[in-house]
């Protein structure tokens, strides 16, 4: 009989109390949804960054057949150009004919008959095109 009493009178104030507490839960619960997800955002935001740094950070192949040319006297073949930019034959062959047509490059035969490409920057002044 005395509790009964008792809760009839504190029975308010500790209803009021539950529910401030739940109030505050369920906040504290928002926040750290709020927080996972910028975190979650962030994240898929700088996997998206490093995905197109790692595309923008590959090399133009101009500059790696400028490489290749440097590293061979400026004497270069579509193979050495398919190897060195990690590119088709075919490929290869259209960016080297892109430079000879722009007046970068020219086409020339070796007395084997096979056919080069020639940087005439790149090559070795003092040394003759001899086998050409």
């Amino acid at each position: 009989m005395v509790g009964a009493i008792y809760d009839f009178f504190t029975l308010p104030g500790q209803v009021r109390e539950a529910n401030i507490r739940n109030a505050l839960s369920e906040q504290r619960h928002e926040r750290i949804r709020a927080v996972d997800a910028e975190r979650n955002w962030q994240y898929a935001n700088d996997a998206q960054h490093r995905v197109m740094n790692q595309k923008s950070e590959k090399e133009h192949p101009e500059r790696i057949i400028l490489k290749i040319a440097r590293e061979n006297k400026g004497i270069l073949t579509v193979s050495d150009v398919a190897l060195g930019a990690d590119v088709p034959m075919e490929e290869a062959k259209k960016l080297l004919e892109a430079l000879v047509s722009r007046g970068f490059a020219e086409l020339r035969v070796r007395k084997s008959g096979s056919l080069v490409y020639v940087i005439p920057d790149m090559t070795d002044k003092d040394e003759p095109l001899e086998d050409f």
